[in-house]
């Protein structure tokens, strides 16, 4: 069984909804395996980083703004031309979102693997990542 492809995306709930089950209820009527990646919640709303499967995730982002769920699908991290590619970076992703190419000589992201930790925003010398939250 190959390895299913996953959309990442942002999940904003206002103050009203952040009491409601919607992701559980979404999860259940889709049948979608939603894999939470990183959870900012309070009683006055709050922010969740999640993967969808490629082949749920029309089906799931439609029922999350049904739901009256703002939805973000655009990169969520980047490296700036600030970047000096010294690499502390790469050493300090978990989950590889940021490699060094041994061709170009240069560190890339790989966005679509970032979980937003903010280890790399911490270390980079040059501030030459952005993680937009």
């Amino acid at each position: 069984m190959g390895k299913v492809k996953k959309l990442k995306a942002e999940l904003k709930f206002n103050n009203k909804r952040v009491a409601e089950p919607i992701i559980s209820t979404i999860v259940l009527k889709e049948q979608a395996t939603i894999n939470i990646l990183k959870a900012r919640v309070d009683e006055t709303g709050g922010k969740v980083l999640v993967e969808i499967p490629d082949d749920k995730a029309e089906n799931v982002i439609k029922a999350f703004r049904d739901s009256g769920v703002e939805v973000k699908l655009e990169i969520l991290a980047e490296i700036t031309e600030n970047c000096i590619h010294c690499g502390h970076c790469v050493t300090l992703c978990p989950v590889e979102a940021i490699i060094y190419d041994k061709k170009s000589l240069s560190v890339k992201m790989v966005s679509e693997k970032c979980i937003q930790c903010g280890r790399c925003v911490d270390a980079c010398p040059t501030k030459a990542i952005k993680i937009w939250r």
